[in-house]
């Protein structure tokens, strides 16, 4: 089996960008508890990093489907 680096490409993007997201979430909740003043694009992170995350792991399923399909022919 032939290793795919569109794909592997795919997940180790979706997994950097939630992770971050996650991060930059738990960086305001905690921001929060102790009245640390954070900027602006760390609050604006997860609102653009989670939906892409979200469409990156839906553009994986999508190729892997494709890849299956082709092998199976």
């Amino acid at each position: 089996m032939r290793e795919n680096r569109f794909e592997n490409t795919l997940a180790y993007m979706a997994a950097g960008v939630i992770g971050f997201s996650i991060l930059a979430i738990l960086v305001i909740v905690l921001a929060a508890f102790f009245h640390f003043a954070i900027p602006g694009a760390v609050t604006a992170l997860p609102l653009i990093g989670l939906p892409l995350g979200f469409v990156l792991i839906f553009v994986l399923l999508i190729a892997s489907m494709i890849r299956k399909s082709r092998e199976n022919r």
